[in-house]
C-alpha cells in the first residue's frame, strides 16, 4: 500500500485572497455561499459554512492582525464529491493556546463564541500553527 497524497485536482479548488478589512467579510461569506450551493451542498448546510466562514475570518482580522485592514487573508475551497476543505491562512499573531475560549457555552466571555459556532457547524476543525509566521484554520464539512 503506498503513503502516497493523491494529486490535488485544481478543477475543484478555488483560492482568494482578500485584505483584512471587515467591509469584505459580507462578500466572501456570500461568494462562498453560492459555490457551496452550486456544489451541491443543502441550503442549510451552505447557511452554516456562509456563518462558519465569516467568523473565521473576524477571528482573522481581530485576533491575528488586531484590527489592521491592510494584511492578507488566503482562502482556499477545496469541493469534493462529499465534502468541502477550507484553508484560511494569516501572517498575523499566533494566538495562545489560553487565550482560546472554551467550546463550552457556558464559559462565555463576552466574545467568543464564534469558534464555538465553528467547531459545532464543522464536522473538522483544526488550528495550525505551525507556521514560521501566522497561522492557518482547517476546517471540513461533509454533506
Amino acid at each position: 500500500m503506498s503513503n502516497q497524497k493523491k494529486p490535488t485536482d485544481y478543477a475543484k479548488v478555488v483560492r482568494i485572497q482578500i485584505p483584512s478589512n471587515p467591509r469584505f467579510v459580507s462578500h466572501t461569506r456570500n461568494y462562498f455561499f453560492n459555490l457551496c450551493l452550486e456544489h451541491g451542498f443543502s441550503l442549510f448546510d451552505s447557511l452554516d459554512l456562509k456563518l462558519v466562514i465569516g467568523e473565521a475570518i473576524v477571528n482573522i482580522i481581530r485576533h491575528a492582525y488586531s484590527g489592521n485592514t491592510g494584511k492578507p487573508i488566503f482562502i482556499e475551497f477545496q469541493f469534493d464529491k462529499d465534502r468541502v476543505e477550507i484553508r484560511l491562512r494569516d501572517y498575523g499573531k499566533k494566538v495562545e493556546p489560553g487565550e482560546l475560549r472554551s467550546f463550552d457555552l457556558s464559559d462565555y466571555r463576552e466574545h467568543g463564541i464564534g469558534l464555538f459556532m465553528i467547531k459545532e457547524l464543522t464536522d473538522y476543525y483544526f488550528l495550525d500553527q505551525s507556521f514560521e509566521v501566522g497561522n492557518q484554520m482547517v476546517l471540513i464539512k461533509r454533506k
